[in-house]
């Protein structure tokens, strides 16, 4: 996995961003940076779209509920953990 892929980075400062309660401004990019992970993980890495949605839907569920260190850890230990690239 490569860590400095700039998705990569994203999810990690918006993990820490949740856990720091910064909930209200990250509420309005988390739409953004989940369509990104839906197009680089299915599209560009091949990721089975079952899988990735149904992460997607862990992270809407626990942002609906203000599970906000649960959505800190899907997005940094689950999200993150998909890869985001093509396998040479």
């Amino acid at each position: 996995m490569n860590h400095s892929h700039p998705l990569h980075q994203s999810l990690q400062a918006m993990a820490d961003g949740f856990r720091s309660g910064n909930h209200i401004a990250l509420g309005t990019e988390l739409p953004d940076i989940l369509a990104q992970i839906v197009e680089q993980t299915v599209k560009v890495a091949n990721t089975p779209p079952e899988v990735v949605h149904n992460l997607i839907k862990k992270c809407l569920n626990a942002f609906e509920l203000g599970d906000w260190l649960g959505l800190a850890d899907l997005l940094e230990y689950e999200v993150a953990t998909l890869p985001i690239e093509q396998a040479p």
